[in-house]
């Protein structure tokens, strides 16, 4: 399914500040596994008009409730029991490194398609000081990129100013190169695009296809979630929103697992989650989602498949159910509940009262089974136990995750100061792909039993992809310039004698590339001069040198 484009309002959210996040217009939609948030399908929304004769005549019809036939009465919902779901078979092999991880994601053929159409664009650009490119410097403009949402520099040319001493971009790139490259960064050839495209992400399209495409091959598991996300930008783009209250309130929406299928039988919204659930061809999955998507069609439909779900619910899409009103249930003890049923007994709405008033709607579950949470009164200054229905506890319990992935991309986001979408779609790409990697390398490196202390953070992961990225089968560029004649004073290291020295060691994909090793001979032989293997620790006279490090690995004698 193509990337489509879709509008979508920006309405007010009824959510209770207890229910997960309460305000969910803009976010992203996600379908993750049970443990971690990595994101099984991408879309790009755009901001579009109504639904075309032609996406009429090629949706299917379906059968559902009329708004003027749903009727609901007081009393309980009967939860549906047969909930259980067979979770696919775990491997606990051992995790892969970080860059391997990476490139699931993002597989050469990008970079090589990248570094193609960016000698094109500079050709058809008339840019005659352009010196054509390759993908190994694509990867490095990329790894530098990744840097910079680490370091958080506030201009992008300070990383390159003696001052700062950063190697890294010092020793890779020059910095007029990396900004010429950056200007003219492309994916596809402009003029081979379609006379009857309609696609405005025609530009970006290949690297959130090859995204999207592992992400299909992740296993989808129990617990599934909606959301959707804004990705930041303040140029000018057609499709570009604003959403009030947000903490980037312009840019692109991007849903995950979404499409344009639908629309005129369910809405906009509905329509999104019901494009989602196709790919979900076992039945028992359990799905969630905001009162941006619930409709009661949506939950009809869902339940023939045999697709629980529920979500927060506006009451003014459910044809007017006989709820109590927030007055009548603020009269009453907190944690108090009013439910109705549909007539068919499909659907059930749950109004809740904690702080405020709050209404559920599910398929498969209502008050259920109560539990009591512990909240905190602000008039008592004192925590209290309030109960609460099982649909909440669900809801709670899934939605959460959506929000995770979100933060985790918002860390160490590159900021881009271009009028260029193409290059914030880019970048937001790559991030986006090292949380997913991240993500299933922490999950693998669990089922593993490795100790917590033992796992890269995201940090660490990043920088680590970064530096593949940069320095993987990559020769490291001389030093402009004449060298001095003038002899430099000679510098005596101050070595503690309390603090054992530690090798500065290159990644093992640097190590391995077979790029820049070259033997050289130690006439001193030095007493400690050792080999650093892993099993073995001889004194060696044989020294492989490296421009980046020293000692990567060494030849033995006896």
């Amino acid at each position: 399914s193509e990337l489509d484009s879709l509008n979508s309002g920006n309405e007010e959210d009824e959510t209770s500040s207890e229910i997960g996040d309460s305000e969910r217009d803009s976010g992203e939609v996600t379908c993750m596994p049970e443990e971690l948030d990595v994101a099984n399908e991408i879309e790009i929304e755009e901001k579009d008009s109504a639904v075309t004769e032609e996406d009429r005549g090629g949706q299917e019809e379906m059968t559902v409730t009329r708004k003027e036939e749903i009727k609901w009465r007081h009393r309980p919902f009967t939860t549906i029991m047969d909930t259980s779901f067979e979770n696919p078979p775990i491997h606990e092999d051992p995790p892969m490194r970080p860059y391997e991880y990476f490139k699931q994601y993002i597989p050469d053929e990008i970079f090589d398609l990248m570094a193609d159409n960016t000698n094109v664009y500079a050709m058809q650009s008339g840019t005659l000081s352009f010196k054509p490119t390759s993908p190994g410097e694509i990867r490095t403009v990329i790894g530098l990129h990744l840097d910079m949402g680490v370091m958080k520099m506030p201009r992008v040319s300070m990383y390159w100013e003696a001052g700062m001493d950063i190697g890294i971009f010092q020793n890779t790139m020059p910095r007029d190169r990396f900004f010429q490259l950056r200007s003219h960064l492309h994916l596809v050839n402009n003029l081979e695009k379609p006379a009857d495209n309609n696609d405005v992400f025609f530009k970006v399209r290949p690297l959130y296809d090859a995204i999207r495409s592992r992400c299909l091959e992740l296993p989808l598991e129990e617990n599934l979630c909606v959301d959707e996300q804004m990705v930041p930008f303040h140029g000018t783009l057609s499709v570009k929103q604003f959403i009030k209250g947000k903490p980037h309130p312009w840019g692109v929406k991007i849903y995950f697992l979404c499409g344009k299928k639908h629309r005129k039988q369910l809405g906009l919204g509905a329509g999104v989650v019901y494009h989602l659930s196709q790919r979900i061809t076992e039945a028992n999955h359990k799905l969630y989602f905001d009162n941006y998507f619930t409709t009661y069609n949506l939950l009809e439909l869902l339940a023939e498949r045999k697709i629980h779900a529920a979500g927060t619910a506006r009451v003014s899409r459910f044809a007017r159910p006989p709820l109590q009103s927030d007055k009548e249930m603020a009269k009453k003890p907190r944690g108090s509940c009013d439910e109705v049923v549909s007539r068919d007994g499909k659907v059930a709405l749950v109004k809740w009262y904690d702080n405020r008033s709050v209404v559920m709607a599910s398929n498969f579950v209502g008050v259920g089974r109560m539990n009591e949470v512990q909240r905190w009164d602000k008039k008592k200054a004192q925590f209290l136990m309030v109960s609460r229905p099982e649909v909440v506890k669900l809801y709670n319990e899934a939605m959460g995750g959506v929000d995770l992935l979100n933060q985790l991309v918002s860390l160490y986001r590159t900021e881009i100061r271009s009028n260029k979408w193409t290059l914030r779609m880019i970048t937001h790409a790559f991030e986006m792909a090292v949380v997913n990697s991240w993500l299933e390398y922490r999950l693998d490196a669990k089922r593993a039993n490795i100790q917590t202390k033992d796992i890269q953070d995201l940090l660490h992961f990043k920088m680590n992809v970064a530096q593949c990225l940069v320095r993987v089968h990559k020769t490291v560029a001389a030093k402009r310039g004449r060298p001095s004649m003038s002899p430099e004073p000679q510098r005596v290291p101050h070595r503690p004698a309390h603090r054992p020295v530690q090798d500065v060691r290159p990644l093992r994909e640097v190590q391995y590339d077979m790029v820049d090793h070259m033997p050289n001979y130690d006439e001193k032989r030095l007493p400690d001069a050792r080999c650093h293997t892993v099993q073995e620790r001889h004194t060696s006279s044989v020294i492989l040198s490296t421009i980046i490090h020293l000692l990567c690995s060494c030849a033995c004698s006896d």
